[in-house]
């Protein structure tokens, strides 16, 4: 999972633009019964659980301890937090997830389509027209196995479709990706007199980039619906246990299932909002990366402990931020090594 961002316009806060409303009716499916796509039930955990772990990096007798957050989570899962809470109540701060704050004048953010206000194909254009005939009839297993045939997406523009598919594919594996895990923390750290410091880079925006064409819009759209459809034809089993190894802090399996280099499905980013693309800003994860490490580093000369929020990809990655705080010097223990 990437760093937050967030556009500011002034004071102002950036809210998409509404969704187009009152779809044409589509025209009746085929006829045919589509294919079932492959499921693979694996059951998610419910109740109370001992939550994740927590990662050490040490400079001398100065400690930062990490805590990573995941999407998707089991949808009924509840943690219980006793070593984070033991931690937080012997350190003086709490370093957010690091993030970006994008500013820019009004009159620049009025003409920048961030996200596209339209739900519809261009044209009237259908799925049935727009895909393969191959992926169209895949699209057709998924739709009647996890959104009951509903005809209303055929007119919709494939990336629209695709989140709808993510949204369902999740919830009918009891995971969901509501739960805001910094949010709980950062409570927690309050609860415990901690400073929460933001870890944020600023940068003003001053000029549009290049707009996307409609056609490299919906080809992206197109490309993203595939790799999400593949994703909940063959995947889901391992979000679930990947969700199961992080709820009750099975570090072995979670590593074991994390990609070995920092990634994210293409819907995520979507719905998070794909700013370094749109704006045209290929390094902005280096330059949020660059902040935390610059926080984080003063964090450790100036605190006896503190606490740190990270992704879970940012921690376990090879080319993460705990690789890299590994490759300059710092002692970083697992929470594996920790229990030895």
């Amino acid at each position: 999972m990437r760093a937050k961002i967030a556009l500011t316009l002034g004071a102002l806060i950036f809210s998409t633009a509404p969704w187009a409303q009152n779809a044409p009716v589509p025209p009746a499916p085929p006829s045919s019964t589509p294919a079932q796509a492959i499921q693979l039930q694996t059951v998610t955990v419910r109740g109370e659980q001992p939550g994740p772990a927590l990662w050490e990096v040490r400079k001398a007798d100065h400690v930062l301890w990490i805590i990573g957050t995941l999407a998707p989570l089991p949808r009924h899962a509840e943690w219980q937090w006793p070593q984070l809470e033991h931690v937080l109540e012997r350190s003086t701060e709490l370093l957010e997830a690091p993030s970006a704050r994008l500013k820019m004048p009004s009159g620049l953010f009025s003409r920048l389509a961030l996200q596209p206000s339209a739900k519809l194909n261009p044209g009237g254009g259908t799925l049935q027209r727009l895909l393969p005939p191959d992926m169209y009839q895949r699209w057709r297993a998924l739709n009647h196995q996890y959104l009951g045939d509903d005809n209303a997406l055929e007119f919709q523009r494939p990336i629209v479709v695709a989140q709808a598919l993510y949204e369902k594919a999740l919830a009918a594996s009891d995971l969901t990706n509501d739960i805001d895990v910094a949010a709980m923390v950062e409570k927690l750290a309050r609860k415990h007199g901690n400073r929460v410091i933001g870890v944020r880079y600023e940068l003003l925006i001053t000029r549009a980039p290049p707009s996307k064409s409609i056609d490299q819009d919906q080809q992206q759209g197109i490309t993203c619906l595939d790799e999400t459809m593949n994703l909940v034809e063959h995947d889901l089993p391992k979000l679930t246990q990947r969700a199961n190894a992080w709820a009750t802090g099975d570090m072995k399996t979670l590593q074991a299932l994390m990609p070995q280099q920092t990634s994210e499905p293409c819907i995520v980013s979507a719905i998070n909002g794909d700013f370094e693309h749109q704006l045209d800003i290929p390094d902005l994860p280096q330059r949020i990366e660059k902040a935390w490490f610059e926080a984080a580093q003063a964090a450790l000369t100036r605190n006896r402990q503190t606490v740190a929020i990270l992704s879970m990809d940012q921690i376990m990655s090879t080319d993460g931020y705990l690789a890299r705080l590994k490759s300059l010097g710092y002692q970083v223990r697992s929470p594996d090594e920790i229990k030895q």
